[in-house]
């Protein structure tokens, strides 16, 4: 796969966006409450399938050689193999969803779409979660679902609004197809 210099500056600027997103966040004991599904959304929906999933990967990627990018400004290997790693890998498969759907043209498929694609990366995350910590399925949904899920369907639906609106005058812009 080639990339255009403009689509690289566009892939580190999606996964310094997402570093920055990550931040912003509320430390809790199983998994931090972040704008990171925000940022998927918004990221995935501008840059679109190709760009959007090789911004999430190096996201991850920044974070897997222990830069600080991962919510509370951790990072490393620990981050992605530990309970909430499952969440973080996740992110890659619901950037690929999202921009599928985005490039469809549609804009309820981009409701569809981030709502899928936050379905997937919470089945990353719990399975992770259920496998590190031995929790039952119970434990994981308590852990893992409820107390977040509510948060990241509002979080989803903003980002998808917050893309579609700029979305046009970004990609103007900054010339992704």
């Amino acid at each position: 796969m080639r990339l255009s210099i403009r689509e690289m500056i566009m892939v580190g600027v999606g996964a310094a966006l997402m570093a920055v997103f990550s931040q912003l966040s509320i430390p809790l004991p199983s998994v931090p409450l972040t704008l990171q599904v925000f940022g998927v959304v918004i990221i995935s929906i501008i840059l679109g399938k190709k760009l959007g999933t090789l911004s999430i990967i190096v996201f991850m990627l920044l974070g897997a050689i222990g830069l600080p990018v991962f919510a509370g400004f951790t990072g490393g290997l620990n981050i992605i193999a530990g309970a909430t790693g499952g969440y973080i890998i996740g992110f890659v498969f619901m950037a690929f969803i999202i921009g599928y759907f985005i490039e469809k043209d549609k804009k309820p498929l981009a409701f569809i779409g981030a709502y899928l694609g936050l379905a997937v990366d919470y089945i990353f995350g719990m399975i992770q979660l259920k496998l590190l910590m031995g929790l039952t399925l119970e434990g994981v949904l308590v852990a893992g679902l409820y107390p977040f899920i509510i948060k990241d369907l509002v979080l989803a639906a903003l980002g998808v609004m917050v893309a579609l609106s700029i979305r046009n005058r970004v990609v103007r812009v900054i010339r992704v197809k």
